[in-house]
């Protein structure tokens, strides 16, 4: 079982350029690194050769230098036993040349290096897999964090020795857990100081429980104006912290564009905008901390909708008008308000919460295809868009009325189970419910 607990720095002055300096230092080798792995592909895919054939630059090129391997421009492909290198492996081989060029890599760990290296592996690997886009270089304000691997860190009471910085304190809010080793350690800067996150496993931990052991389960239903409904009827509200901090966020944005760039007074106003945001993501965190354990606490297994919450804030596709060659409203500005409101609620991050609390109390999480779960009548499983009408629920085939997500929390829960094969009966709850009309006219509409 592995968990992460983060920890406040107190370094000192020295130490704190001393990690600036490294931070930076790793930013620009990462970014040369991506750049090299792109431009080793390049010549080996598609060799440029002759002199002013690279008709975007214009430089000179050599047909006799160009790259051997696709993985890497530097560093040795082969292995002393005659072996190919993979590209983590070459540009790890090339990290002794660095320091003998760049002799101020020296101050920096070896293994810190290697880690930033599977970083840039790890980016790779994410884009071949489809997991994410190209990898770019990163900007001061997206690269704020390096890693040790496990057995470089030394803790004794509340300080700590971080190799290449030296022993610095940090508040130790809590103790590390018995029978927990601690693995990699990663320091972060965020808007008010430096950060240290221990991951620590242990694995004599049992892995999450198999669907026997469930004898109670809820459904969840994730949405924005309630976070999430559960099937037995309760209503989790949602802060919506990032819309309450819109006005704020608007006026400190303002102010600091309106500084002269490079100056320490835009630094001091960014620095506002950026202590903003972190307390609006502190707040939502410890709100999700807090709903994750009310949900665990209340069922042996919980089953989520798989949401493909990416897609759900894509932007529209571009229409163009076959006749004019105009393009024509795609109503991407009345969907910007949409993303910001599913951003703002955070229900991937909710859902890893639920699942690191259900993990360490033995707790059965599950997850099902979202298909139609608001149109899909729990009683008597009809399925129609004219079911539901906002956020009110009534079956056109047996006139169960109850509350619009607390019925699509209920069918969720059904089919979980179903994939589960699990057999837990479910109390009939109706919840809030106020129709436009009368239900008995509405009924008998219906013909029931």
């Amino acid at each position: 079982m592995l968990v992460a607990y983060t920890y406040k720095l107190s370094p000192s002055r020295q130490q704190v350029l001393v990690m600036d300096n490294h931070l930076e230092m790793l930013r620009l080798q990462y970014n040369f690194r991506i750049r090299e792995r792109t431009e080793a592909y390049e010549q080996v895919s598609a060799p440029v050769l002759g002199n002013y054939c690279n008709l975007r630059t214009q430089a000179e090129c050599c047909p006799l230098t160009c790259s051997v391997s696709k993985n890497a421009l530097y560093g040795d492909p082969w292995t002393p036993k005659g072996k190919k290198r993979g590209a983590l492996a070459q540009q790890d081989a090339d990290l002794p040349n660095l320091k003998r060029e760049r002799p101020w890599y020296k101050s920096i760990q070896h293994h810190v290096l290697q880690q930033m290296l599977r970083r840039v592996e790890n980016a790779f690997q994410r884009f071949f897999k489809g997991e994410g886009g190209y990898p770019k270089p990163k900007r001061r304000s997206k690269y704020r964090s390096f890693s040790y691997p496990p057995g470089d860190v030394r803790f004794q009471g509340n300080k700590v020795r971080l190799p290449g910085i030296g022993w610095c304190r940090f508040f130790q809010s809590r103790s590390f857990p018995d029978g927990f080793a601690t693995r990699t350690v990663t320091l972060r800067k965020k808007a008010d100081g430096w950060y240290i996150c221990v991951q620590l496993s242990d694995q004599t931990v049992p892995e999450t429980p198999t669907p026997d052991t469930a004898h109670t389960a809820i459904g969840v239903d994730l949405g924005i104006k309630k976070l999430a409904s559960v099937s037995t009827g309760d209503l989790i509200a949602n802060p919506q912290f990032g819309k309450k901090g819109q006005r704020r966020r608007q006026l400190l944005s303002r102010r600091a564009s309106r500084k002269k760039k490079g100056s320490a007074r835009r630094g001091k106003a960014y620095s506002a905008l950026a202590r903003l945001e972190q307390r609006v993501e502190r707040q939502r965190t410890d709100y999700h901390w807090k709903v994750a354990h009310q949900l665990v606490g209340s069922a042996d297994c919980i089953i989520f909708e798989d949401l493909n919450i990416k897609g759900m804030m894509a932007r529209c596709q571009p229409k163009l008008d076959p006749e004019t060659g105009k393009y024509l409203k795609n109503f991407q500005a009345q969907k910007r308000g949409l993303n910001r409101a599913i951003a703002d609620a955070a229900w991937g991050e909710l859902k890893q919460k639920v699942k690191v609390v259900a993990a360490k109390s033995g707790v059965l999480v599950h997850q099902i295809n979202p298909k139609h779960t608001s149109q899909e009548c729990s009683c008597c499983g009809y399925v129609s868009p004219a079911n539901r009408d906002k956020e009110k629920f009534l079956c056109e085939s047996c006139g169960w009325i109850a509350d619009a997500d607390v019925d699509a929390a209920a069918v969720i829960r059904q089919r979980g189970l179903s994939e589960l094969g699990i057999n837990i009966p479910l109390p009939v709850v109706h919840g809030k419910v106020t129709l436009k009309e009368p239900v008995k006219d509405r009924v008998h509409q219906l013909g029931c």
